[in-house]
C-alpha cells in the first residue's frame, strides 16, 4: 500500500520494483530498502538468472515488511 489513500500495487517484475524503490517509497528508508535496491537492479542485469530474481523478490518483501506496507 503506498500513498495518501494507502493504493493497493500489485508488484508484477523488476521494472515494477524498482521505480517503488527508487520513487514512492513511503519511508526514508533504511538497510533492507538498500538491500532490496541493489537486488533488484542485479536481478534487471541478470534478467535470466532465476536465483537473482528470488533474491530480489525476498528483498523487496523484507523491506516492505520493514516498512509497513507488505499485504500478504
Amino acid at each position: 500500500m503506498l500513498g495518501k489513500s494507502f493504493t493497493v500495487h500489485n508488484v508484477n517484475n523488476n521494472h515494477q520494483a524498482a521505480d517503488i524503490l527508487l520513487h514512492k517509497w513511503p519511508t526514508k528508508g533504511g538497510a533492507k530498502q538498500r538491500a532490496a535496491r541493489e537486488a533488484v537492479v542485479k536481478a534487471m542485469e541478470q534478467a535470466h538468472d532465476r536465483m537473482s530474481l528470488a533474491k530480489a523478490q525476498k528483498a523487496f518483501a523484507e523491506a516492505a515488511k520493514e516498512a509497513d506496507i507488505l499485504i500478504e
